[in-house]
C-alpha cells in the first residue's frame, strides 16, 4: 500500500481550503465523493464545521479507500496532507490528478512511499518490534535522552535510507517519485540547477513544470533496502547529506 505526503508553508492553505482541493482530486477518480469518519458517513457541512473548530482534520477520515489527514506543525513552519491507501488503487491515475494540490502557492514538497516500509524505517520503540515479532538483533540503539525514570534505549534510525527527519520549514525525506516546489530549494538551502544536473547524471528523470519539479528515480516504490544505494544518493544530492 502507498502513501502520498505533501508539505506546504504553514500560512499557505487552511484545512477547509485543502478539503475543497482533495474533493476536487478525488472527484476525478470516483463519484460521488463521500466522507466517512471513524467508519460512519459524515455530511460535508458537518465535516467543515469540525475542521473550522480545530483547523486540522479529525482523525479517522476516509474517502474512496483513502485515509486522509491534514495537520499543522506551526513550530516547524509547515502544514501537511497525507493520502494513504487503504485498498489497492491505480496510483498512476491518482498522480495524474494531483495538479490542484501540487499547484498550491506555498507548496514545498511531496513524495510517495510504501506505508509498511516507511513505518519500520522510522520506528524507534523496541516494543513495536517485539509486538510485531520482528527481531531487534543488529539494530543500532541509542538513549532517548530523557532524564530518569523516563530514560530508555530506543532504535537509532539516523542511518536508515528511508528515514524521515523533521527540519525547520521542510521534511528530510525521499521517495522514488517526488515533487519539489520552488520553496523546497530555498528552505533546504541547495542550488536547484546543480541538484537537477546531479540527479540527471545519476539516471534520475527530472521533469520541470511551471510550479514544481517532478523527480522520478524508479516507477517502483521504495519498499526495502535493495534500493539503499539509490535512496542514499537521492538524500545526498537533495539534502547535502
Amino acid at each position: 500500500m502507498k502513501r502520498f505526503k505533501f508539505v506546504f508553508d504553514i500560512d499557505s492553505i487552511s484545512g477547509l481550503q485543502m478539503l475543497v482541493l482533495v474533493e476536487q482530486v478525488l472527484s476525478k477518480l470516483f463519484s460521488p465523493v463521500e466522507f466517512f469518519l471513524q467508519g460512519t458517513k459524515i455530511d460535508v457541512k458537518k465535516l467543515e464545521k469540525e475542521i473550522l473548530k480545530k483547523k486540522s482534520w479529525p482523525s479517522g477520515l476516509v474517502s474512496g479507500g483513502y485515509g486522509l489527514r491534514f495537520g499543522l506543525l506551526p513550530a516547524m513552519g509547515y502544514c501537511f496532507l497525507v493520502l494513504e491507501e487503504l485498498e489497492g488503487h491505480d496510483n498512476a491515475e491518482l498522480q495524474e490528478e494531483l495538479g490542484p494540490i501540487l499547484g498550491v502557492q506555498g507548496f514545498i514538497q511531496a513524495w510517495a512511499s510504501d506505508i509498511d516500509y516507511d513505518f519500520w524505517q522510522n520506528a524507534t520503540d523496541p516494543l513495536e518490534f517485539e509486538c510485531a515479532g520482528r527481531s531487534l538483533f543488529g539494530l543500532p540503539m541509542k538513549s532517548n535522552g530523557l532524564p530518569p525514570p523516563l530514560d530508555q534505549m530506543e532504535i537509532d534510525t539516523s542511518g536508515n535510507p528511508g528515514r524521515n527527519v523533521l527540519r525547520q520549514g521542510y521534511i528530510e525525506a525521499i521517495g522514488s517519485t517526488m515533487w519539489l516546489g520552488s520553496l523546497f530549494w530555498e528552505r533546504v538551502g541547495v542550488d536547484k540547477r546543480s541538484c537537477v544536473s546531479l540527479l540527471e547524471s545519476q539516471g534520475v528523470k527530472v521533469y520541470e513544470g511551471v510550479k514544481f519539479f517532478k523527480v522520478v528515480t524508479s516507477d517502483k516504490i521504495f519498499s526495502d533496502d535493495s534500493t539503499m544505494e539509490e535512496q542514499h544518493a537521492l538524500r545526498q544530492i537533495l539534502f547535502g547529506l
